[in-house]
């Protein structure tokens, strides 16, 4: 009796045969897969997952690209969140810096006000006069101090 071989096995060598009974597929005459095989690899997709299939690298290099990404991002936050915290730093001194301006400035005007008053009276002349000739009898009164002739003309003016 004779033995008939599917047409699909013709110029399959016995090894080849042997090879897809045993593992399921054979890489010899061209490449061969066994039906239950292929309904396997169908059915149990963690084959294609494989570091050494195209699908597994390219899901592993995924990983890494997400992860990495990730790590981006975390940086990207921390940075931001520094920059806000010099910007709201950098804010409270500038209001501070300010204050200080516009108290200096006011302080100024109160006393370009007060020169104004003083210099703008009519009698400005004769305070003038009167400031230098105060200003003269005081220092007469410290030389008669220095010399302790201030208490006798005191005591002069008080009989």
């Amino acid at each position: 009796m004779a033995i008939i071989f599917p047409s699909n096995t013709k110029g399959m060598t016995a090894g080849a045969m042997r090879q897809i009974k045993q593992q399921g597929y054979t890489t010899a005459a061209g490449g061969w897969h066994s039906l239950n095989r292929v309904y396997n690899m169908a059915i149990d997709a963690t084959l294609y997952l494989k570091e050494t299939e195209p699908l597994g690298k390219y899901m592993s290099v995924l990983e890494k690209t997400k992860d990495d990404a990730e790590a981006m991002t975390e940086a990207l936050i921390k940075s931001t969140n520094a920059m806000v915290d010099q910007a709201k730093e950098a804010h409270k001194q500038m209001q501070d810096i300010n204050g200080k301006l516009r108290d200096g400035a006011e302080k100024l005007g109160l006393a370009i006000e007060k020169f104004n008053r003083v210099a703008g009276n009519t009698n400005f002349a004769e305070t003038a006069k009167q400031a230098e000739s105060l200003v003269s009898s005081l220092e007469r009164l410290a030389t008669l101090e220095a010399s302790g002739m201030l208490d006798k003309v005191m005591k002069a003016m008080a009989k």
